[in-house]
């Protein structure tokens, strides 16, 4: 009895040996073959349940909104300072990298063309600063974010704006760079310039405030 069960044990692993050498067969159907009857189904079953389970595919971000620029070409005159700034364009969906999550998240980065030229009877300075935007009319303004954008904006050719010295003359042109949390068709750019005592009169200026539309792309 022990001689009989060695030689079926001898040949049941030459046939194993000679299957899995055969180029024609997979490895998957060797391994079938070679096992008894149970293992054979279990190994059919775990093919058909592989076979038949969808391929998985990764979530495709939503394409980004084609960058765009728009004409505006509003004046704005301040009386008191004698200050002229000009809202030339605005460029709609700026790519950028920094701000790439925002984006992702339904928010925009939008930029506004400005020039700049400063009145020469009081001194200080207009920046960046005095510019704000807003996304619903009623709602907060926003500050700009040209600082953080600086690199990109020159990468992109768009110089960013600096800070303009009144008394200095000339004019000024430069790009402002506005973080926006949630993108909307049209928005409000508000400039505004604090009021203010002239020093060694009693001469008070009153603060000047404009607002602006920025149209859709």
């Amino acid at each position: 009895m022990l001689k009989g069960f060695f030689m079926r044990t001898r040949t049941t692993v030459r046939t194993c040996r000679l299957a899995a050498a055969g180029l024609s067969l997979g490895l998957a159907l060797t391994l079938t073959g070679c096992g008894s009857d149970d293992t054979g189904a279990d190994a059919d079953a775990a093919v058909e349940v592989e076979s038949s389970a969808p391929a998985s595919e990764s979530p495709s971000a939503a394409p980004a909104a084609a960058e765009a620029e728009v004409k505006i070409g509003k004046t704005l005159e301040d009386p008191e300072m004698g200050d002229t700034i000009e809202i030339v364009s605005a460029v709609r969906d700026f790519p950028s990298t920094e701000e790439a999550d925002l984006i992702a998240d339904g928010g925009e980065v939008v930029l506004l063309q400005v020039k700049i030229k400063p009145g020469k009877e009081y001194g200080g300075r207009i920046s960046d600063g005095n510019f704000e935007i807003s996304w619903d009319k009623g709602a907060d303004f926003e500050s700009a974010d040209t600082r953080l954008m600086t690199e990109e904006l020159t990468a992109a050719k768009r110089t960013p704006l600096e800070d303009v010295q009144r008394r200095d003359g000339g004019e000024h042109t430069g790009w402002i760079a506005f973080r926006v949390e949630e993108k909307a068709d049209t928005y409000l750019v508000e400039y505004e310039r604090d009021g203010a005592k002239v020093i060694g009169s009693d001469k008070t200026i009153a603060e000047f405030t404009e607002q602006v539309e920025i149209p859709a792309s």
